[in-house]
């Protein structure tokens, strides 16, 4: 009985590539094997078969002590997963790491949007501004499960693209981002937010952010005005923060809607379902 492919050695490796018909997770227990020389992964590279499996491929290209120019081959013939996976593992030379990512910057104009999606869910610091300058809905709600997103990069979708309607009412109702009080005030401020939207997370800013909402400049007029109505309602003793989830909420902002309606938006300004 053959002894378990974990247990070999370097020679053991090499006569067993040089002897047995390998299948691909057999392969990869040879290249992740310890014992693993440069010389078996070679042996592993001349058979055309077993190059057919794109782990292996991803593997090889990543071997300690393959040349840069193998590499790149090899680089050049995998798909954006395994391009990704290059990119993200620590194992990785770093100069290899940089061409994945730059190859799969390449690839990005001919991924579809699935695809997209999918890499902003699990993408890298590294590739991230490229897809948050794409401007997409879809693929900029994907960006807000991942992990590696930050505040800044929120406020950075906010102030540098122009993304659909849909996405900012996902970012309002994100469990986590849709709880940052600097969020929702970069929201609230947002030139590009709709209005209804804006109305509907605005009341629920406490003092301290609505003060800090009335400072910045670039707040629209109307939000504005929206926020001193709120802000001279506090000053009576008249006004209660609304939370999302408030029974209280719809009546304080019906009420700020009304005071903008009476100045010519003829009732359009409903808040949204979602804040109801």
């Amino acid at each position: 009985m053959n002894p378990p492919i974990s247990e070999l050695d370097s020679n053991g490796l090499i006569e067993l590539v040089r002897e047995r018909e390998l299948d691909g997770p057999e392969v990869l227990q040879v290249l992740c094997s310890p014992y693993c020389t440069v010389q078996v992964a070679e042996m592993v590279a001349s058979h055309p078969r077993l190059m057919d499996s794109h782990a292996v491929r991803e593997r090889l290209a990543s071997f300690p002590g393959f040349t840069f120019a193998r590499a790149m081959d090899l680089i050049g013939t995998l798909p954006w997963t395994s391009l990704l996976s290059l990119a993200q593992q620590p194992r990785t030379p770093p100069v290899i790491r940089r061409q994945s990512e730059c190859k799969l910057l390449l690839q990005l104009p001919s991924m579809t949007l699935g695809e997209k999606i999918a890499l902003a869910r699990r993408t890298h610091r590294a590739l991230l501004r490229v897809l948050i300058a794409s401007g997409d809905g879809q693929v900029l709600t994907a960006l807000l499960d991942n992990p590696r997103l930050v505040e800044n990069d929120i406020l950075v979708i906010l102030n540098t693209t122009e993304p659909p309607p849909e996405f900012f009412a996902n970012l309002a109702r994100h469990h986590r981002w849709g709880q940052y009080q600097e969020v929702r005030r970069a929201l609230v401020a947002c030139p590009h937010t709709p209005l209804p939207l804006a109305l509907s997370v605005l009341v629920q800013l406490p003092p301290g952010e609505l003060r800090r909402l009335l400072e910045h400049p670039a707040t629209p007029e109307r939000v504005r005005d929206a926020a001193l109505a709120l802000q001279e309602r506090e000053t009576l003793g008249l006004r209660r923060v609304a939370r999302a989830d408030d029974s209280s909420a719809n009546i304080t902002q019906n009420e700020v809607i009304r005071s903008l309606s009476d100045d010519g938006d003829g009732g359009a300004a409903q808040p949204p379902e979602n804040f109801r």
